[in-house]
């Protein structure tokens, strides 16, 4: 008959200190983290309306963002902040910061993808829902640039953030809006981008909001 070794709690945090590892100075995160707590404090966030807000409650709960991820595969993540991909040029020119670089696992492997914040009263399209809002515009703009940049440049990129593991992103996600607070309008559009077949997802924090009580309801 097979020998079925039962996990004791130590053979669980032995795990989980190997994944880690894995890609030293990323913050991870995993299942086990969230609590009732959490829910509160991303409500709480998402309120106050900064961008900053949202980017210090992510950052100490790096768990939270693989609900933006697609096929995330729920088996931890690991989150970059803040990362120079490319920096500032000798005459001005601006260098490149995402808010996130985002590695996520599945039964398939890892996956990179880049992540942009904006915020929560913001949505994507404008009010008339005929064409992207300026928030929606700037964070399109922007992931472009980034996965341009990692096109053309990744090795550079791997020296800069010290990742020699890093792999061409999936993908980049704009994080914007609140999809209980759009117009059918709005809505249409940012699905309809959504088909365009644009490596760049748009994802509302409603669905963060909404995965993350899912998933405490399940703890529980």
């Amino acid at each position: 008959m097979p020998n079925f070794r039962i996990e004791t709690h130590e053979d669980r945090e032995r795990q989980l200190a190997e994944w880690k590892g894995y890609f030293p100075g990323a913050r991870f995160g995993t299942l086990r983290d969230i609590t009732r707590a959490t829910y509160q404090e991303l409500r709480r966030a998402l309120e106050e309306g900064r961008e900053e807000s949202i980017q210090n409650f992510l950052t100490a709960n790096p768990y939270v963002i693989q609900y933006a991820i697609p096929h995330s595969g729920h088996h931890g993540v690991w989150v970059f902040p803040k990362q120079m991909i490319k920096p500032s040029a000798k005459n001005g020119v601006a260098g490149l910061i995402p808010d996130y670089l985002v590695v996520s696992r599945s039964s398939l492997g890892f996956f990179w993808h880049v992540v942009e914040l904006k915020r929560f009263d913001r949505q994507f399209a404008n009010r008339k829902g005929d064409d992207l809002s300026i928030d929606g515009s700037r964070g399109v703009i922007q992931c472009q640039k980034y996965l341009s940049h990692f096109n053309d440049y990744i090795d550079a990129i791997r020296i800069n953030i010290q990742a020699p593991e890093l792999v061409q992103p999936m993908g980049a996600i704009l994080l914007i809006g609140d999809s209980e607070a759009e117009s059918w309008q709005q809505n249409e559009l940012r699905g309809n981008f959504e088909k365009s077949g644009s490596k760049i997802s748009i994802v509302s924090y409603r669905r963060l909001i909404y995965s993350l009580a899912s998933d405490l309801r399940l703890k529980s």
